[in-house]
């Protein structure tokens, strides 16, 4: 099968530090970049000399933005907007089509509208997985309020929930122990019958495959 999705051409840096949620300093062939980061989860994992992949800019505050951290055999993703990108495609597994994007329900703004196989409209949400320990991927890997409340908003509404593991070292997915207060809804919410699924993306950096959908490990 062919990727799903290309990346821009990147360049390679290494990890000094992470300055802040949305920042990170790398340093490329003696020099020290200032980055963006398009991730705000807690990426333990993410340690100084970690292998990066960053597409340059010129001009604005930082002079690139990451795209891919390595954690050791495997590539992850880090910029969620190509998965977002080609959702459409993922879709396609279960017969769904995608309707729209961002619609907003109850105040918040979710990822997409989609259409089911009986011709349904549901709301969806997205949630990108890096987190990977002991071959289980996970999250959130900090507590969420704003997770729980998107889970919360899908059952209200019959929506349904995609975990995007965006790195091919997983073989199942559970919620991290680190935030039990989603880990309990999310089990409510499957007794409930949640249309929930996770889905492993093989990354490397010429684009995005998507693999196998996981089994969900998620409690009695």
């Amino acid at each position: 099968m062919g990727l799903d999705v290309r990346f821009p051409e990147s360049l390679e840096a290494r990890l000094i530090r992470r300055e802040n949620r949305f920042v990170v300093r790398a340093r490329r062939e003696g020099r020290e970049l200032r980055l963006h980061l398009p991730n705000t989860g807690r990426l333990a994992w993410l340690l100084p000399g970690t292998r990066l992949r960053y597409l340059p800019r010129s001009g604005g505050r930082t002079e690139g933005r990451v795209l891919l951290a390595r954690d050791g055999a495997v590539w992850a993703l880090l910029d969620s907007a190509y998965a977002e990108a080609v959702l459409p495609r993922l879709l396609e597994r279960w017969g769904w089509g995608f309707v729209s994007a961002q619609p907003r329900v109850e105040g918040s703004r979710l990822d997409a509208l989609v259409r089911d196989e009986a011709g349904r409209e549901r709301l969806l949400e997205l949630k990108s997985v890096t987190h990977v320990q002991a071959d289980t991927a996970c999250f959130p890997d900090a507590p969420s309020a704003r997770a729980l409340r998107h889970l919360q908003l899908l059952v209200r509404h019959r929506g349904a929930l995609l975990f995007a593991v965006l790195r091919a070292d997983a073989e199942r997915f559970a919620p991290c122990p680190v935030d039990p207060a989603f880990a309990r809804a999310l089990r409510r919410a499957l007794e409930a019958g949640l249309w929930v699924r996770a889905v492993r993306a093989r990354i490397d950096p010429a684009g995005l495959e998507w693999d196998a959908e996981l089994p969900l490990y998620c409690g009695a």
